[in-house]
């Protein structure tokens, strides 16, 4: 290998591996539980962005979550045209010293879940990536 394959092959590895790495210095998970009897496609917005595929009455685990302010987008559906969207209410992941947070969603279309939200538009749900 020459050193510009090398170099590549560096910044390949990089960009592959790093994200893991800056994932793993955090603690705090949200894991996001699916009642709302339809997929969910969530976007965990704030310090930390990250979509999370979520299918109906499945639960997903998202860890290494960096603290800080966030917000959830969701849309529930599984075909275009007949998707419905919300917008979470704001909360805190918390981590200083050996403390940190373990939180736990309810998915829900109506106001059942243990998180308040309301319904969003799908511009707002497309603008965040």
């Amino acid at each position: 290998m020459n050193r510009r394959h090398v170099a590549l092959a560096l910044v390949f590895a990089a960009g592959v591996f790093l994200p893991a790495v800056a994932h793993a210095q955090y603690h705090s998970s949200i894991t996001f539980e699916n009642g709302a009897g339809q997929s969910a496609l969530v976007k965990l917005v704030g310090p930390d962005r990250r979509t999370i595929s979520v299918p109906e009455s499945a639960s997903r685990r998202e860890s290494g979550v960096a603290p800080g302010r966030y917000y959830l987008l969701v849309r529930y559906g599984d075909r275009e045209g007949h998707y419905s969207y919300t917008k979470g209410d704001p909360f805190e992941v918390v981590e200083a010293g050996d403390q940190y947070s373990e939180i736990s969603i309810t998915l829900y279309v109506v106001a059942n879940g243990n998180y308040g939200s309301r319904p969003a538009r799908k511009d707002d749900f497309d603008r965040v990536q």
